[in-house]
């Protein structure tokens, strides 16, 4: 490439960036939005009041002069200051397929019972500057004190279950039960608890996107016996209101075959197929505030997420909430088990609310367990923090996550946990909490697995958010995937070993995968009986985030013959005293793709001095060498736009209008988006830059101070650029996922 195109390419992606560059020093924040009422504008609502939590209503809006494609309708909370809160969630008006004449329209809302008023705000203009226009009359809810949001739990007595669930105001609670639907014979007043923004950490949670809750209710059903369907309602006595009749299986006992399901990473989405406001805007521009979907720039910027496996869209939950209610609905199951990355809320407390109520359909008839994820914990003053600079939870610092869904932890602080669930027990941990070995996390962990009684629960399985072993290439923050494996490898591996751990379970990376049984990354095998001489670490947090295929070049020993698989799903097991099978589905279609099958012999007894033995005598294999991918991200997020924008006819051969990008990025109103297409996407992206790149014109590509040495970010780029176009694409295309 010639001096004098390089400098132009470079002044030409200067004028085409600058607007955006502006915008993300100043995310959605009140001084963005500036009230100008325009009269000739109406907005009308289908009805004032829904009867339901989930009632759709019609907005319709007219009188638009000049419609742009930055024009919104958004979803507000009616009582609060718009310029001191941040949208519930929106749409662009000029993509309505209800679109009438030019600035007329109309789009149906799904609108649950917040329990506090809403209002449909029409917004001008781009989101640096946006201009309140238009609003509807306040909507509101017809019954305060529906009972909202069901899930079940249980508590440290097997013969206990606790239901939770949220009304608006504090009045007279119950739980009444009993063993059939038409016997409810039993009835248990319920607490009532809250919490309010200033038992939050920081923003957005405590203050753009701070939602009153409502009050949380909680009773317990007591007395229960074990492996027994039990039916019930909630309600409240002074207003008269009961939720419809559901049921469950109760804790079972050791003797009892036990099915579950298990996952992380689930999140929520919009099912009226409208887009949700993130914190993630702040970090990675405002993708969607800047320019409106269908634009060259958004489809740009949405390819960097992509391509760096970002967090923008929860793109698989459209596939598994459907799989899990449907497993759900079959009456079969005893728990549900999710590791982290509840909701990805993240400070945006209505999105809380929009996961309870995606959950309930499962929650509310299968007892669902939860451990905290750095998108529910990760805070600098979070209690007991690992790290120290993460801010992944938007300043909820755990609050929401531990109010609205009680686990039995050791404390409120402390949220770690165990319990005995038939023949398996079950310990719960919290990564995002210290875990060395002066932590109260760590010593918690060492006096329950001393503890557990393998005569009656033969089975262990450790449940956590963060993996232990991972193929990511993501290596070198304080809480980078690699880094953190290595650490809790440091911590626990042993200690499982010796106690005998079976499993763990984890998310974090959105994929699925497993190792070998393991210890010191060296496959160990089984024994003679045929039973696993090391734990088998499960990563399944491909249950609705955006997928993650972030595969190192050359993949770790403990991964050698054991499918990793990049496409949304989930996990269910089948359990008793002497097999432990545990499969992997595909939510497209609830296609098993990995099943593992565990044995161990009746009577079973663990040998402390055999795991001892392969502690002591298992030299460990090494692991891949892993340079920063930071040179690749800054590549990606910053030369790549920079050459696009001025590139357009380059630009336009790879995600312009007519390309199978372009039309998967500009999807609406959801798009799941799967590995291969995440694959072909990094692909094309690579593919464009490199020969456009090298080490010596980096520096004027960039127009600015390189964030290390241009051989250092060469040299980074080709590490991870090798696994996008080998590897991954060998594992991925091997796969046969059908697009959604």
């Amino acid at each position: 490439m010639c001096r004098g195109r390089l400098t132009l390419l470079v002044v030409l992606a200067a004028v085409a960036l600058a607007a955006p560059a502006a915008a993300r020093t100043a995310p959605f924040l009140p001084r963005n939005l500036l009230s100008t009422p325009d009269t000739s504008i109406v907005i009308e609502v289908s009805t004032n009041h829904i009867e339901y939590s989930g009632e759709y209503v019609n907005v319709s809006w007219s009188g638009v002069a000049s419609p742009a494609a930055t024009d919104m309708l958004a979803m507000y909370l009616a009582d609060k200051d718009p310029t001191t809160s941040l949208p519930m969630k929106y749409i662009w008006t000029s993509l309505s397929e209800s679109a009438g004449a030019p600035g007329s329209g109309s789009y149906s809302f799904q609108v649950y019972n917040y329990y506090e008023p809403i209002k449909f705000l029409f917004l001008r203009g781009g989101f640096s500057n946006k201009s309140l226009v238009a609003e509807s009359e306040p909507v509101t809810a017809g019954n305060p004190q529906q009972p909202t949001q069901i899930k079940l739990a249980f508590t440290e007595d097997p013969s206990e279950m606790r239901v939770t669930w949220l009304t608006q105001f504090e009045g007279a609670p119950f739980v009444r039960y009993g063993l059939a639907e038409d016997e409810l014979d039993a009835q248990v007043p319920a607490n009532v608890t809250t919490y309010t923004a200033a038992d939050l950490c920081g923003a957005p949670a405590n203050s753009t996107g701070w939602k009153a809750p409502g009050t949380i209710n909680s009773g317990v059903m007591a007395d229960l016996e074990p492996n027994t369907r039990y039916y019930y309602v909630v309600g409240d006595e002074a207003a008269n209101t009961t939720s419809t009749v559901s049921s469950f299986i109760s804790a079972p006992g050791p003797d009892d075959t036990v099915k579950l399901l298990a996952f992380a990473d689930v999140g929520q989405y919009n099912e009226d197929g409208t887009k949700g406001f993130g914190y993630w805007y702040d970090t990675y521009g405002l993708f969607d505030e800047v320019y409106a979907i269908g634009t060259l720039q958004y489809t740009a910027l949405q390819a960097v997420l992509v391509t760096l496996s970002q967090q923008a869209d929860q793109d698989g939950t459209i596939l598994v909430y459907p799989a899990l209610i449907e497993e759900a609905s079959t009456g079969e199951y005893h728990s549900a088990w999710h590791n982290g990355d509840v909701s990805y809320a993240r400070g945006m407390a209505w999105q809380w609310d929009t996961f309870g109520h995606l959950m309930e359909p499962l929650s509310s008839r299968v007892p669902t367990m939860y451990s905290p994820g750095n998108h529910e914990y990760d805070w600098p003053t979070a209690h007991d923090s690992q790290f120290a600079e993460a801010i992944d939870s938007g300043g909820e610092c755990g609050v929401p996550y531990k109010m609205r869904a009680p686990m039995p932890t050791v404390s409120s602080d402390d949220l770690f946990y165990s319990i005995d669930h038939g023949p398996i027990h079950f310990l719960q941990l919290n990564t995002e909490a210290r875990f060395d070995e002066d932590s109260e996390q760590y010593k918690f962990v060492v006096r329950d697995l001393f503890t557990v009684d393998r005569s009656k629960t033969p089975w262990v399985v450790v449940g956590f958010h963060r993996m232990m072993y991972t193929d990511a290439f993501d290596g070198v923050s304080e809480a980078s995937a690699q880094r953190v494996a290595a650490e809790m490898r440091d911590v626990f591996e042993a200690m499982f070993v010796y106690f005998g751990v079976d499993m763990t379970w984890q998310g974090h990376n959105h994929v699925y995968q497993r190792t070998c049984p393991v210890f010191n990354n060296t496959c160990v095998g089984y024994d003679k009986e045929g039973v696993a001489r090391g734990p088998i670490h499960v990563t399944m947090g491909h249950a609705g985030f955006m997928l993650s295929p972030s595969y190192q070049p050359v993949e770790a020993a403990a991964f050698a013959d054991t499918p990793e698989l990049a496409f949304f799903g989930y996990c269910r097991a089948e359990v008793n005293r002497t097999h432990f099978n545990l499969q992997m589905l595909d939510a497209l279609n609830q296609t098993v793709r990995d099943e593992i099958r565990l044995y161990k012999p009746l009577g079973w007894e663990l040998d402390v001095n055999a795991t001892q033995a392969l502690i002591s005598d298992t030299p460990g294999a090494p692991f891949t060498d892993n340079p920063t991918n930071a040179g690749f991200k800054y590549i990606i997020s910053t030369i790549f736009p920079k050459l696009l924008l001025s590139d357009i006819v380059g630009a336009l051969s790879i995600i312009g209008q007519g390309t199978p990008i372009y039309a998967k990025l500009n999807a609406h109103p959801s798009r799941p988006i799967s590995a291969e297409f995440m694959t072909q996407t990094a692909q094309s992206v690579i593919d464009f830059v490199t020969p456009l790149v090298n080490a010596t014109n980096l520096q004027e590509i960039a127009g600015a101070a390189l964030p290390m040495s241009a051989e250092a970010i060469m040299e980074s780029f080709d590490w991870v650029a090798s696994a996008w176009k080998g590897r991954i694409a060998e594992l991925v295309g091997a796969q046969d996922y059908a697009e959604a």
